[in-house]
Formats: structure tokens, C-alpha cells, sequence
């Protein structure tokens, strides 16, 4: 596997279209070097039996597979990319000698890098000559000693900025919300370093630690914290500890607002790791953390957990307007949680930013975007901002891959019958058919005529008509090529055509797909399922109304000990405020309120109403059940969010439980859906 074929699964992996004549002029190849990258790529994949890669009629590469892309296994297939099965160019050789010297505590021979990096003497040599200049340029000296090797002469301090900077100019900053890292080179650059394999569980560190302690650091601030920590992790793994001088410069740290931050952080790498971390390292943390965009929660507004529940509101509703159950899909809600937070972020410390697809998308995609628009309205008011273009034609993004990859799978499956009519002779139409293969994936041709005789077009049930010239009597949908040479706009429009004619026939099923999944097909995560408990769920309470409802939910916590009294008012304070947001899926409401309103632990209770009520939301109303959460971290609730959705979101699983006598027969039925998972 190569660079550019590295980067192309990796954009298909994260759900970025990938089309074989755009990548023709982004690489400025020939379009069978392109083919050939593809067909070495995929005997690859077969090896590790992973889903290849196919090439669409129009070009479009997707992962060929019907179920839902297995990230973590092309992840996994990607780290395992070594130094002889990925090529590096001269440049990405010299970063991997840097960082091996860097690293590397004694001295090390020539013929321990040539192994390693797999060159000859002579190129090595060459490569280490030219990498000097690098360590003079950054304050660090390359030393060599006859039989030893090569070691580097520098205080530790410039030594983690070196590796820093390394990992800052190589690594994938802009992918570390999707909480994968798919670059190979970038996997490789971290084994030099990170022999721990902490990057990961520092991240979700991070994360933590932003919401327990209620800051939130910037998309960069964030990268570069994860990395100057795991810096630390390695380091100090090998003994190499902040000493001498540097302590007594460090010492004003303490007083830093930041200190406890970084504090709690250590103390969890402890913890983690049995590693003993000096007060030194605890300073020299601080001093990072000191200069990144770091913004205190009483700084923003919007609750975190609200931020999360209207986004799952804004899916669901998007989902019922397309037809399409995005809220099936974790890891696009997770996505959307991760942009989101980050676009409030810079809405309300003004940063901007540009999406230089946004007249494309706008034009492309109106539908989507007036509908991504009217979705999150709610969460605009909530925090008070308003998304600019630049940001919703981001989200766009995301649902547009999506109906994409829906049309395409669509189109495999269901192809759209065609008849061809052509004025000319059969010559003619059999280069129109040839030329139209490009299209197979798409269409299939049922039946060739002339003119003057279309009797078969009516026998072979076609869809649609492609002729070379106008018809006067047409029942179907018709597209008039430009010529019979079919150039790129003709083929573009015909298969336009063909993705409408293929909406239509299916707009009569206007109900959810997961309305139509069997229970027995139902994984949820288990989050919410752990929340629950027996004496937290009550059947057939007779409400007054919607306060009435939140309010016995509330009670059945307090009496758990789960919260505090003044919680309950709280809930019922939040609702008031922001409206019925947190009715996120048919019949169901999900009330609850900030953790220092009265948390004690985390949990949740279950109310079945005996008579629904309304809560006046826009669609989901009435509302039949009630779900408490008492939540102590935002982040701890994603995965509940999206069982709570997977229960409530399917008729059929809310019928059985609407059918059911008891509590504990409640249980069992979510039990149920948490097993199949197993």
C-alpha cells in the first residue's frame, strides 16, 4: 500500500466521496495508474478479509459492503502497515530518523537505523547528513562517535518540542473527533514514540476532564494537549524527567488557573499507568496548558448534555424527512457531536470558518440544507448563536455522504429499467449501449427501438426513455441526449434522471426503515439498560399532564438517592425555559437538568403512562414514556442517548412494551435488545 492509496481508503473510510476522474486530476496521473493503485489495494484487503473497494458507473468509489463500514477493523488494518509494506519518501524517511533519535535514550549505530528503516548504508547516510541541519534549525545537536553512533545533545525540554513538532507537522489534527487516527505514516511516526499506546485513552482523558472540570479547549488547543501528554506519558515511561534549572522556572505554574486542571490529569495517568509523576511534570503541563484557547463553561452558554439531546432531536427529525434512519448510526451522531461542539465553540469566541464547498453544497444540496437549517433552530436559541452558512453547509456534508451512499446501494439492488430509442441504425444504438455501461450500476436496459416501433418499450415495463431525438407520445419520463456520441453531460443527466425515477417509485414507503427492523435485529449499546433499575420503573401512572409526568419520573431518582430534591423543580425549569427538546423520538421524553442542580450518581427511570400527554412538541407527541436521567458527565450519556433512540425509535419495540404487564417484564425486554449485542 502506498501514500496515495493510504490516503484514498482513508477518505472512503470516513465517508468522503472519491471519484476515479476527480483523483485523475488531483494526482495528475493516468487514469489506469489510478485502477491499478485500487486493484493492488484490494488484493490487500482480501488478504486481511476485508470488504475491496469497487468502482461505480459514474466513476464513484465506495467500499463494497452492505452493512455499516467496519472502522475499527480498516483502522486496525492500517496500523498494521510497517516500514516494508508502506513506501515513505525521502522526506517521511528523515521525520522517522528524527524521531527514533529523539527517543532513543543511549547512543544508536548505523546499522540499527538501516534495519529499521530498511535503505541502504549509503542513503542512510545521506539522509542523517541532511537531518543535522534540522536539529541545528530547532536548538538541538546531532552528536556521532565512532562505534557508538548517533545520540542527540539537548535539555529535555527542546527534546519533547522537537517531538512535538514532529508529530504536529505529521499527524491527522483535523480527524481527532472521529476518535480515529487512519493515517499509516502517522501510526508508524507514533510507534516510534508512543510505546504505551496511550494516545487513545489519553484522548478520552482529555474529554473527560474538559467536562468534569466544565472548560472546553479548541480543536488544536485540544490536539496539542493530547500530544504534549502523551509526550509526557513516554517520557517519563523511560525515565526522562524534568530536572535541575527547569524546576525553578516552572515554579510560578502553580498559581496558574490551570494547574488543578492538569493536576486531576496526572493524577489519572497515575492511575492509569503506575506511573510516578513527579511535581516537575505536573508544572511543565501546566506551562502547556497555559498558552492554549481554553474556555470555562460559565464563559459559554448552553448546557452539554442539552447540546446533546437537541442534536439527537435535530437526526431524528432529519431522519423522518428523508426517510433515511441516520440515528441508527453512532458514529455519525458521535461526528455530529464532536462538530458541533467545536462550531459553538468558535461561534462564541468569534472564530471563523470557511467551507470552500459551501456554494457547491448550497446549490447541490438545498433540500438538505433548509432542512439541516430548520432542525437545529432549537439549539441555535438554546445557545443563543447562529450557525453561519460556512457551518451548516459542514453538517451538509455529512448527510449528503450519507444519501449518497443511499443511492448508490439503492441502485445495485434496484437498477432502473430503460428503453432506448434511436433514430439511426443498430451500429449506432449498440455504441449508445456500450457507452451506457458506465451506468450499469445504475440502470439496465430492457428493450432497443426505433422510432417508428416503441410497442417494446410498454412489454419490458421500462422506467424511463433515453432517446436520440424528441417522441410525441411518452408516458414515461424521457431524457433527449445530445447525440448519440453520449458526452459526459448527457451521461450525467441520464443517470440524474435515473436517481429520480428510482425516489419516486419508492416514495410510498414513507415510514421509517427502523420501524420495519425486528426487535431480535435491535444492538443497543447496554448504557441505558445499566442505568435502570426495577424500583425506577413504574407502569401505567395516571398523569395530570407533562409536569406531572417529569416530576414522578424525578421522584422515582430521589427515592433511588440518585439525586437531590431540588433536581425535580430543575427539570421541569428546563422544559419551561427551552421547550419540548427533549422529546427526541415518537412518544417519548427524556427530561432531566445540569449536574450541580443535585446529581449524587448516575441513573435513569422509566415512567409508562397509562394516558399519554402532550408536551407540544412539533411531531413526537403525545407522549407515552418518560425517561429520568440523572448524568454526571456529558460524554457518558452518548451511548444512552443512542440506545434510548434504538429502543424508542422502533413502533415495534414500543408496542411490545406498550403490551407488557410489569416492571420487571420492562426489563426484560430492553435486557433483551442488550443480549443481542452479545
Amino acid at each position: 500500500m502506498n501514500r496515495r492509496s493510504n490516503k484514498i481508503l482513508r477518505e472512503l473510510i470516513l465517508g468522503n466521496r472519491q471519484n476515479i476522474l476527480e483523483l485523475v486530476t488531483k494526482y495528475n496521473l493516468q487514469e489506469r495508474t489510478i485502477r491499478a493503485d485500487i486493484k493492488d489495494l484490494n488484493n490487500t484487503l482480501q488478504e486481511y478479509s476485508l470488504p475491496i473497494i469497487v468502482i461505480t458507473g459514474n466513476g464513484d468509489l465506495v467500499i463494497d459492503t452492505a452493512e455499516k463500514i467496519d472502522v475499527k477493523a480498516y483502522e486496525e488494518f492500517i496500523c498494521s502497515r510497517t516500514f516494508y509494506t508502506y513506501y515513505m519518501s525521502k522526506n517521511e524517511r528523515s521525520t522517522i530518523l528524527a524521531m527514533i533519535l529523539l527517543n532513543t535514550t543511549g547512543y544508536v549505530t548505523v546499522e540499527q537505523l538501516k534495519d529499521i528503516i530498511g535503505v541502504s548504508r549509503n542513503t542512510l547516510l545521506h539522509d542523517i547528513s541532511e537531518l543535522k541541519n534540522w536539529f541545528e534549525e530547532n536548538n538541538m545537536e546531532l552528536v556521532s562517535q565512532v562505534r557508538r553512533g548517533y545520540i542527540v545533545n539537548s535539555s529535555e525540554t527542546k527534546i519533547r518540542k522537537g517531538i512535538l513538532k514532529l508529530l504536529e507537522v505529521n499527524g491527522d489534527n483535523n480527524q481527532y473527533g472521529t476518535g480515529y487516527n487512519l493515517g499509516a505514516f502517522w501510526n508508524l511516526l507514533m510507534q516510534q514514540m508512543d510505546k504505551l499506546n496511550v494516545y487513545g485513552d489519553i484522548c478520552n482523558l482529555i474529554v473527560h476532564q474538559e467536562e468534569a472540570d466544565q472548560a472546553f479547549l479548541s480543536d488544536f488547543s485540544f490536539f496539542e494537549t493530547v500530544l504534549e501528554l502523551t509526550i509526557i506519558v513516554n517520557r517519563v515511561a523511560k525515565q526522562q524527567i524534568i530536572s535541575g534549572n527547569q524546576i525553578e522556572r516552572l515554579k510560578k505554574f502553580r498559581d496558574s488557573s490551570k494547574y488543578i486542571f492538569s493536576c486531576n490529569v496526572l493524577e489519572e495517568i497515575h492511575k492509569m499507568y503506575q506511573l510516578e509523576i513527579p511535581e516537575s511534570e505536573v508544572l511543565f503541563f501546566t506551562e502547556c496548558l497555559n498558552g492554549k484557547s481554553y474556555l470555562k463553561d460559565k464563559e459559554r452558554k448552553g448546557n452539554a448534555l442539552d447540546i446533546r439531546l437537541m442534536i439527537a432531536d435535530a437526526l431524528y427529525q432529519i431522519s423522518s424527512c428523508f426517510g433515511i434512519d441516520f440515528y441508527l448510526d453512532f458514529a455519525l451522531y458521535d461526528l455530529l457531536v464532536a462538530h458541533i461542539r467545536s462550531a459553538i465553540y468558535r461561534l462564541q469566541t468569534g472564530e471563523r470558518l470557511t467551507n470552500p464547498l459551501k456554494d457547491s453544497l448550497l446549490k447541490e444540496y438545498s433540500e438538505i440544507f433548509a432542512i439541516v437549517r430548520k432542525s437545529i433552530a432549537n439549539l441555535e436559541e438554546h445557545i443563543d448563536c447562529e450557525f453561519s452558512e460556512d457551518e451548516l453547509s459542514f453538517l451538509v456534508l455529512y448527510f449528503a455522504s450519507v444519501l449518497e451512499k443511499e443511492k448508490v446501494e439503492n441502485s445495485r439492488h434496484n437498477k432502473v429499467k430503460v428503453a432506448l430509442v434511436c433514430e439511426t441504425g443498430r451500429g449506432t444504438a449498440q455504441f449508445m449501449l456500450a457507452k451506457l455501461r458506465t451506468l450499469e450500476e445504475v440502470i439496465e436496459v430492457v428493450s432497443v427501438s426505433s422510432v417508428h416501433n416503441t410497442s417494446e418499450i410498454k412489454k419490458n415495463e421500462a422506467q424511463m426513455i433515453i432517446s436520440t431525438i424528441p417522441l410525441e407520445k411518452k408516458d414515461l419520463p424521457c431524457i433527449v441526449v445530445r447525440s448519440a456520441m453520449l458526452n459526459t453531460d448527457d451521461i450525467l443527466d441520464i443517470q440524474k434522471m435515473a436517481f429520480e425515477v428510482m425516489d419516486a417509485a419508492n416514495a410510498p414507503e414513507t415510514s421509517s426503515k427502523f420501524d420495519v427492523i425486528n426487535p431480535e435485529e435491535i444492538q443497543i449499546q447496554g448504557a441505558f439498560y445499566e442505568w435502570l433499575s426495577e424500583e425506577r420503573v413504574d407502569v401505567d401512572y395516571e398523569a395530570d399532564d407533562w409536569k406531572d409526568a417529569v416530576r414522578h419520573a424525578g421522584e422515582l431518582l430521589y427515592q433511588a438517592g440518585a439525586i437531590e430534591s431540588g433536581y425535580i423543580d430543575a427539570m421541569i425549569q428546563k422544559i419551561e425555559t427551552y421547550g419540548p427538546y427533549i422529546v427526541i423520538c415518537p412518544e417519548t421524553a427524556l427530561p432531566h437538568a445540569n449536574v450541580e442542580e443535585g446529581v449524587i450518581f448516575e441513573a435513569a427511570s422509566l415512567v409508562r403512562l397509562k394516558n399519554p400527554v402532550e408536551f407540544h412538541h412539533e411531531s413526537n407527541d403525545p407522549v407515552r414514556y418518560v425517561i429520568g436521567m440523572s448524568v454526571k458527565s456529558a460524554e457518558s450519556v452518548n451511548q444512552a442517548i443512542y440506545d434510548l433512540m434504538m429502543i424508542f425509535g422502533n413502533k415495534k419495540i414500543r408496542r411490545l412494551l406498550d403490551n407488557v404487564s410489569d416492571k420487571e417484564s420492562i426489563l426484560n425486554v430492553i435486557c433483551k435488545l442488550k443480549m443481542n449485542q452479545e
